[in-house]
């Protein structure tokens, strides 16, 4: 039943003979059979190069996706031989810059939709829809990143709708990197909608039911979207924002995971996320859009070393904007750092060097979390420091446009590499290196000084307990049993034994032990009970907390958010 596939590829040959240069042409085709999606069909279209050799690299590596290229079957190529030999590369033998056409597919994958272990990086394809990055789907001849390229539909199923950020191409030549750091969703039930930011349009694609209507996304994204346009001095322009389902909801808890493209930003998340009330993950993804690619990037190997400064600094922006664009009040603000600080003070990797974190970062949650937490409260340290310095005329913003603004005109190095520079050229008495050397290299505590936060907000020391669940968290939650109950913890003295079924967690706030936190689970008779405790461990740490300083008046409140807002 594929005869529409095959009319469409021929219509596409039809097209003409191609200019020796013409772009790298892609073509993405859902394929469907009685109703349900079996695979998504890729075709591209280039000139060979130049000296009968062309390697084409496939998917590979990308996020925490390996060996992507495994997932791609009936690879057929048209003008040229096919070298089966190799995996995420193939050797393309051909005429010299012969006209050369591959084919692929990417099939339904798994039985069941992606859960929260799913890694971002590998496609998804179900029988009612699909979601992928460009990462894992499209492949590209050797060295022509920065060669043009056109992207297509190919024929659109019955009922489907088909959304990518590839479709603010139509009409006009990009290039392959912007083929390849794009993302593509469609299915029955997307219904996008449509709106605009500063009068460029910002549509917002959703699968699913979800506790946020996709209008109520899209309004609370685009007061986002233009507070960070106007800290950047920047223009809107076309942008994505696809909404996707992890399944796991049902068992309470949730997650969430965005990925930032150029002019789009992809969320999965369990379907009890509301984006609405999560605004900085929403603000997040897209200041994405310059922190890290138009402040110089990241490097193409061990690129979490630079985490502190890509994801950092996009944290410590993102709260920024959400205080300046009044989504966020004092209290709020205040809020978020009092989370960060409790994550950081009490995280067992806040003193891991820069090689332990690179050494477990995929596995240990804390390791992960801890280049976002050092480069957040670095960023905030130097946005002081840069206010003092300058008498208050300029911030770190300042720092970070003047370093958007030399990329853009040509500069070459990663970003992290190029702060340091830029931050002296602002403020000349400022010297990056020995606190980049201290907290993220050697990974010595960062603390924040008594007017981190200018005097709107006043900073206290306490010592609290760490932060003990008590039992095999991440274990019991993957396999619905409770394992690890330790005998010595508080759980175990709250009544949670190894066993019981796990059917939910109310309340209690990840790392925080000063919160109780609650298990439903059942017994051996099966009889559904609730077992709550404070999550306190034996020992404790020091921990900086932020408090708004009581009796502000209102012309001190605006201040002080002006202040904090970088204003």
């Amino acid at each position: 039943m594929r005869a529409w596939i095959v009319a469409a590829a021929m219509a596409f040959a039809a097209h003409g003979a191609w200019a020796a240069q013409a772009p790298v042409a892609y073509r993405l085709t859902p394929v469907v059979d009685h109703g349900a999606l079996t695979a998504l069909a890729v075709e591209m279209r280039f000139s060979g190069d130049a000296d009968g050799v062309t390697d084409l690299e496939l998917p590979s590596s990308w996020a925490e996706g390996e060996k992507l290229w495994r997932l791609i079957s009936g690879l057929t190529v048209d003008g040229a031989q096919l070298d089966q030999g190799g995996e995420a590369v193939r050797v393309l033998r051909h005429r010299p810059r012969a006209r050369v056409t591959v084919r692929y597919e990417i099939k339904v994958t798994g039985e069941a939709d992606p859960g929260r272990d799913h890694l971002k990086g590998e496609p998804v394809v179900r029988p009612g829809w699909f979601m992928a990055h460009g990462e894992g789907v499209f492949a590209a001849p050797a060295g022509r990143q920065g060669e043009p390229a056109t992207f297509a539909w190919g024929a659109r199923p019955k009922d489907w709708t088909l959304v990518s950020d590839l479709d603010h191409l139509a009409g006009r030549t990009g290039k392959v990197a912007e083929i390849i750091d794009s993302v593509v969703v469609g299915g029955t039930q997307v219904a996008p909608v449509d709106t605009t930011v500063d009068a460029a349009p910002l549509r917002v694609a959703v699968i699913g039911k979800w506790p946020a209507t996709p209008q109520a996304v899209a309004d609370m994204a685009a007061k986002i979207m233009t507070a960070e346009n106007a800290l950047w001095r920047d223009t809107a322009r076309p942008f994505l924002i696809t909404v996707t389902p992890l399944g796991g909801a049902e068992g309470g808890g949730y997650s969430s995971t965005g990925t930032g493209k150029g002019d789009a930003f992809a969320v999965e998340a369990t379907t009890n996320v509301d984006l609405t009330q999560n605004p900085h993950f929403l603000a997040h993804e897209y200041m994405h859009s310059w922190i890290p690619n138009q402040v110089g990037g990241l490097p193409l190997e061990d690129e979490a070393r630079d985490y502190w400064f890509s994801e950092g600094f996009t944290d410590f922006y993102a709260t920024r904007v959400l205080l300046a664009s009044g989504i966020w009040s004092l209290e709020d603000y205040a809020a978020r750092y009092n989370e960060v600080l409790t994550r950081y003070d009490g995280s067992t990797a806040r003193n891991f060097t820069a090689d332990q974190v690179m050494a477990v970062f995929w596995t240990n949650q804390d390791a992960q979390q801890s280049p976002y937490d050092r480069g957040r409260l670095l960023a905030l340290s130097w946005d002081r420091a840069v206010r003092d310095a300058s008498g208050g005329r300029l911030s770190l913003d300042e720092v970070m446009r003047r370093q958007r603004d030399a990329v853009r005109a040509g500069m070459k190095g990663y970003g992290a590499a190029l702060f340091p520079g830029m931050l002296r050229a602002v403020a000349p008495s400022l010297d990056a290196a020995p606190l980049i050397e201290r907290h993220v290299i050697r990974g010595e505590t960062v603390r924040l000084e008594p007017g981190a936060f200018g005097a709107c907000l006043a900073l206290t020391d306490k010592q609290v307990a760490v932060f003990d669940r008590g039992f095999d968290g991440a274990k019991s939650g993957q396999t619905g049993i409770i394992s690890g109950v330790d005998p010595a913890g508080p759980a175990y003295a709250a009544g949670l034994r190894d066993g019981m079924k796990r059917l939910g967690r109310e309340g209690g706030k990840e790392g925080d032990s000063r919160v109780p936190i609650g298990y439903r689970v059942a017994g051996p008779d099966g009889a559904p009970r609730l077992i709550s405790y404070l999550p306190a461990g034996k020992a404790t740490y020091d921990l900086q907390e932020v408090s708004v300083r009581p009796g502000l008046s209102g012309e001190q409140r605006a201040a002080c958010v002006a202040d904090l807002s970088g204003r």
